[in-house]
């Protein structure tokens, strides 16, 4: 059994103990909810296990333990915008391209699903990997040009993906990834079944250990100079990338922090607990400045929009009854990514060169089948043609 199957059991049962001391009377140390959350996205008829926004900003998807993926708008209101089948088991990892035209899906049934999409917004299966993994993949990133993918799994592999030459290469950990995050197209931090975090070269070269939790380390991110750990120590810890030293120690859940996530700016980190919360800590000071709670409920994976006016927590939770209601919560955070003029202008200009990129390759697509269909044509036996007595031409088709 994977170890994700593992922590989802122990999870349903920590939800079934905190509900029999609640009916019992007893004190759970569990937040009260500081604010009601702005929306619940659900769809799901099972627990959401994974969220992703696309870098763009418009869109928003969660896979769950029942097989499906979710794809959402993020205007105002999150329209629901397509159901995506094609996993056998949980979809436990989600990433977007950096236009959004690319959505990966990683699942317990061992697969990379690669969907593309088109003019009408809609996805669809381009590309199924089925020998990436020998066991659950538990997180996945998509490389900056949407040429390379990055996944990791309970069978302790790093796997590097070209889509554009269809090979992979392997980086071997030995025990089993739970997060991933990369760094440009030379570096991957995982963190895996230890309190160590490592970070890797894209060629597999061990460069340094982040040494410090005291438990498992469940999910990583990477922003700048600096490194995000959260651990089932109940602590998140904030690194130095260069020198592999503790900037600080974020305490104050009650249980496992299982997702982290740096904000746009570099300033904020989020931190999603099976405490049932969602907090937001400010780097510069280390202080807790905002806390979003599920009565009762585990979260399971983090995401704050690119705009950083939203914060979405996928959770499992509970009712009275023992009824087990699944979801997205989105909460309001207050916040606002400024860019700066130069911010703007790198980033209109790594769109457009982006679109440019796209629109290159769909005309050499084009011109190679054009191409392709004129050889086949001139590679055609030509109808053979034979008079009979009476110098009627019969054309003899060629089958």
């Amino acid at each position: 059994m994977s170890s994700v199957c593992i922590d989802r059991i122990f999870d349903r049962m920590l939800i079934r103990l905190m509900m029999f001391l609640v009916v019992l009377g007893v004190s759970v140390s569990v937040q009260a909810q500081s604010d009601s959350s702005y929306a619940v996205l659900k769809g799901h008829s099972d627990d959401v296990e994974s969220v992703a926004v696309s870098r763009s900003g418009e869109l928003l998807a969660t896979g769950s333990w029942d097989n499906t993926v979710q794809v959402f708008g993020t205007d105002s209101t999150f329209p629901h915008r397509q159901t995506l089948y094609g996993h056998r088991a949980a979809v436990s990892a989600l990433a977007f391209s950096e236009l959004g035209d690319i959505l990966v899906t990683g699942g317990n049934d061992f697969r990379l699903l690669i969907w593309e999409r088109d003019l009408s917004g809609k996805y669809s299966l381009k590309k199924e990997l089925n020998q990436v993994h020998s066991a659950g993949i538990n997180d996945v990133k998509v490389g900056r040009n949407s040429d390379m993918i990055f996944s990791c799994g309970d069978d302790g592999k790093i796997v590097v993906y070209s889509i554009g030459r269809d090979q992979k290469w392997v980086i071997d950990n030995q025990l089993p990834v739970n997060s991933i995050t990369i760094k440009g197209r030379n570096y991957i931090l995982c963190a895996d079944e230890s309190p160590v975090a490592k970070l890797y070269s894209v060629t597999g070269r061990l460069i340094k250990e982040f040494v410090g939790h005291k438990d498992v380390i469940n999910s990583v991110d990477f922003k700048g100079d600096m490194v995000v750990t959260g651990s089932s120590d109940k602590t998140a810890i904030v690194w130095d990338v260069m020198t592999g030293k503790q900037r600080m120690v974020l305490a104050g859940h009650t249980w496992k922090i299982n997702s982290v996530d740096i904000s746009n700016d570099g300033d904020y980190i989020v931190t999603g607990s099976s405490d049932g919360s969602t907090k937001v800590w400010d780097i510069a000071s280390g202080d807790e400045i905002k806390s979003f709670s599920e009565p009762v409920g585990i979260i399971r994976q983090v995401a704050m929009s690119q705009d950083m006016h939203f914060i979405f927590s996928a959770y499992q939770v509970d009712d009275e009854a023992g009824n087990p209601t699944y979801g997205l919560s989105v909460w309001k955070t207050g916040m606002a990514f400024k860019f700066t003029s130069a911010e703007i202008a790198q980033n209109i200009r790594r769109v457009r060169q982006l679109r440019e990129e796209a629109i290159a390759k769909a005309e050499a697509d084009k011109k190679e089948v054009e191409q392709q269909k004129k050889q086949l044509a001139k590679e055609q036996p030509k109808p053979q043609v034979v008079k009979d007595t009476y110098d009627i031409q019969i054309t003899i088709e060629d089958e």
